[in-house]
């Protein structure tokens, strides 16, 4: 009898035949909570989405060998809960880095040139708005990526040919002929737009608050293509709405989806995206025949390549 493993049935197009033409019974399920999972608990893989996934529900999926994460955050599962069940998890570096990043550089733009908001007023009638509300160029600004992993610095070589001063912040040392490396706080009072880049991890949770916000220039703007638990929320909308900082370009949230009532839905100076910049054509495939490959290696009782949990 083949090895069975659950897939999330969105990423289904791309994932399913790679999985099957290694033999594997392919399970396309249209959720990732305990209820769905438990009914196929006899799993012996399973590629998982951003949904949180429980201590309790792994527990009962007492076939388990690998989680293969369907990109590169895996703050949606308990690590070492996994390692003691002798369970890898398994993540996608750079499976998504281009299109994260092209998204990044996007929302950097959007927000100098006010395309957003010159668009809605477009759509609604009103063509003089633009003439009214002229745009900045980003050539000679300053900005700041925190975090320079594989998206961060895609993000630095994507602007270099912008003609912007890019500075750099990093948790570990590294270089780059794409910008300057400084400590947290001059990259903050001297950017004109930041760009996160971090894990959602201990030391890095929440790192993005008022005292933060209070060091920017009000002329400044904030991107978000990391996590939303990097950016203490509340912060964040306050500082939006006394004009702390002129705006932000969000792909992520402390909660998501994000609640319909959330402050941030009525905000102005807010270009938001639902957690989607890695959700291209190539970088699904990408991803896909990386997690594929991940299960396939655990399950025919071989190491993964991109093991996060110390197995």
């Amino acid at each position: 009898m083949a090895q069975k493993v659950i897939i999330p049935k969105e990423f289904a197009h791309y994932l399913a035949e790679p999985l099957r033409n290694y033999g594997y019974e392919v399970v396309e399920v249209e959720d990732q909570y305990a209820d769905t999972l438990l009914q196929h608990k006899d799993a012996d893989g399973m590629v998982l989405n951003a949904t949180p996934l429980d201590n309790e529900t792994i527990d009962q999926m007492t076939n388990l060998k690998v989680i293969a994460r369907f990109g590169v955050g895996y703050d949606n599962v308990d690590l070492q809960h996994c390692k003691e069940r002798g369970i890898y998890v398994t993540n996608t570096p750079g499976g998504n880095e281009v299109a994260v990043a092209e998204c990044a550089v996007t929302d950097i733009l959007i927000l100098s040139k006010n395309l957003y908001t010159v668009s809605k007023k477009m759509h609604e009638g009103d063509d003089s708005f633009a003439f009214h509300h002229p745009s900045h160029d980003i050539k000679g600004k300053t900005i700041g990526i925190v975090g320079y992993g594989n998206i961060g610095q895609q993000v630095a070589k994507m602007l270099s040919g912008f003609g912007v001063k890019t500075l750099i912040w990093n948790r570990s040392p590294r270089t780059s002929e794409y910008g300057e490396f400084v400590e947290w706080d001059e990259l903050f009072k001297r950017s004109d737009f930041v760009s996160l880049h971090l894990p959602a991890v201990k030391g890095t949770i929440g790192s993005v608050n008022k005292e933060t916000f209070k060091m920017m220039k009000d002329s400044a703007f904030i991107v978000n293509f990391a996590r939303g638990a990097v950016i203490n929320e509340a912060d964040l909308i306050e500082a939006l709405k006394n004009g702390d900082i002129a705006g932000a370009g969000l792909d992520v949230f402390e909660k998501e989806p994000l609640p319909m009532d959330s402050e941030l839905r009525s905000l102005k100076n807010v270009f938001m995206t639902p957690h989607n910049s890695g959700f291209s054509v190539e970088s699904f495939t990408k991803i896909s025949d990386m997690s594929s490959s991940e299960v396939n290696l655990v399950l025919k009782g071989e190491k993964p390549e991109h093991c996060v949990n110390g197995l």
